[in-house]
């Protein structure tokens, strides 16, 4: 970027574009007023510093002129000042200074030229897709000329409808939208749309436009959700910051969400297996069986015991022990359906909670896994599994605990019976 410097002294101009290199600004010098007039008259400059005495007049006056010329009346302007007298804030905020730095702050002036580089680079670099809702073609192709020299992917629209249609079947990250639209819908009426859809989809964040100065309809705007308003004719400085913002917080919301979602995904499941950890199932068990007697749908317990595991752990180590586990877990999570429950209870032993499955049926999957068991052979080692089974009994009260207990007291069987089987055991009454 370049910045044009009005300087009288050599020294603190030497000074400057060291601190203008360190930031990746190229910096244009002048020492006279009329000098650093002409030269923006000329050469376009992203950021403007002036030194608040100038050989041929003052930085504050220059900043009134700047402001007054169409082709610079937006351009960022730094006062520079070796004084400590504070009246003259007053007077350079009215002329239109964006900032002030005494010359000694180096430092501060340092980083905020760095942050405003920042700032300018992601204003042009952003990976982001529009919806925009427009139906005048020289407001919609300025607007979208702007947008796309943020680097944004724009889909445009003349009516809402269309809008909210593209709106159901795409993923975007900004709705920009005009209040008078073709059509029988209005802006208003598809900020409503959109704000109603599913949670999630429907939090897109949304800058509405209007070019009529109503501030009963702005307000009506942001109530119904929009969060953000811009008038028009359009400022492209304007533009750029609020849609920049709007993204920028969207896609920091969505990496917060992430973030949550992956603790919770951490805090749920076994590191090993990628199955359901104990906690949670001891966490979610209650829910299901509560549903089940509240709507007398079946559901059963299947404890899962792999046979021998001490001796694959003893005779090849913990490493083979984990892939026969993890293989193992594999085999159980394909099987289940979407809406069961497949979890790590603790060292070899894995629960399965069946819903809307009763014990006979339990027992045909619980055969179908031990079958897939024995033909793993992970790292050529033979290996099963016993079974054992509880089906929750609806005609009385039973709480998480007797149903596993049931189903591990089976395994036991099992295990009695000589592993690699299935059997079918029966949850006590609660008085017994």
């Amino acid at each position: 970027m370049k910045a044009l410097i009005a300087e009288p002294s050599k020294a603190y101009r030497q000074l400057l574009e060291t601190v203008c290199h360190a930031v990746d600004i190229k910096p244009i010098f002048v020492t006279h007023f009329d000098e650093a007039l002409h030269h923006l008259s000329l050469h376009p400059v992203g950021l403007v510093l002036t030194s608040l005495q100038l050989q041929d007049g003052d930085g504050i006056k220059f900043c009134k002129k700047i402001r007054e010329l169409e082709k610079t009346k937006h351009i960022p302007v730094i006062l520079l000042t070796a004084e400590e007298n504070k009246t003259i804030f007053e007077p350079a905020t009215q002329a239109g200074v964006t900032e002030i730095f005494h010359k000694s702050d180096i430092p501060r002036l340092q980083n905020y030229l760095n942050e405003f580089i920042n700032r300018a680079s992601t204003h042009s670099n952003m990976d982001a897709r529009v919806l925009y809702a427009e139906d005048s073609p020289s407001v919609a192709k300025l607007t979208i000329h702007i947008l796309e020299t943020m680097g944004l992917t724009i889909d445009h629209f003349t009516h809402a409808e269309q809008a909210c249609e593209a709106f159901q079947t795409k993923d975007y990250d900004l709705l920009l939208t005009d209040i008078l639209l073709a059509g029988s819908m209005s802006g208003v009426g598809l900020v409503q749309e959109v704000r109603r859809m599913e949670k999630g989809k429907g939090n897109i964040p949304i800058l509405a436009m209007s070019g009529q100065n109503d501030s009963a309809r702005k307000i009506e705007l942001l109530n119904c959700g929009a969060n953000d308003y811009v008038a028009k004719p359009i400022l492209k400085e304007e533009l750029i910051a609020r849609v920049h913002n709007l993204i920028t917080n969207k896609k920091l919301l969505d990496k917060l969400k992430a973030q949550q979602h992956l603790l919770q995904e951490l805090a749920m499941t076994d590191h090993l297996t990628e199955l359901y950890n104990r906690h949670f199932l001891m966490e979610l068990a209650p829910k299901h069986i509560s549903e089940a007697f509240r709507h007398k749908h079946p559901l059963s317990l299947i404890v899962v015991d792999l046979d021998n595991f001490k001796i694959v752990n003893d005779t090849h180590g913990h490493s083979v022990g984990d892939i026969v586990l993890t293989q193992t877990a594999r085999i159980l999570k394909s099987t289940c359906r979407n809406e069961d429950i497949a979890a790590r209870f603790g060292g070899e032993e894995f629960v399965l909670i069946l819903r809307h499955c009763d014990a006979e049926d339990a027992r045909k999957k619980a055969e179908l896994l031990r079958m897939k068991i024995s033909d793993l052979h992970p790292e050529g080692i033979a290996i099963s599994a016993s079974f054992g089974i509880a089906e929750l009994p609806l005609d009385n009260t039973c709480q998480f605990d007797a149903l596993f207990s049931a189903a591990d007291q089976a395994v036991y069987e099992a295990k009695a019976n000589g592993r690699n089987c299935v059997v079918i055991g029966k949850v006590s009454p609660p008085d017994s």
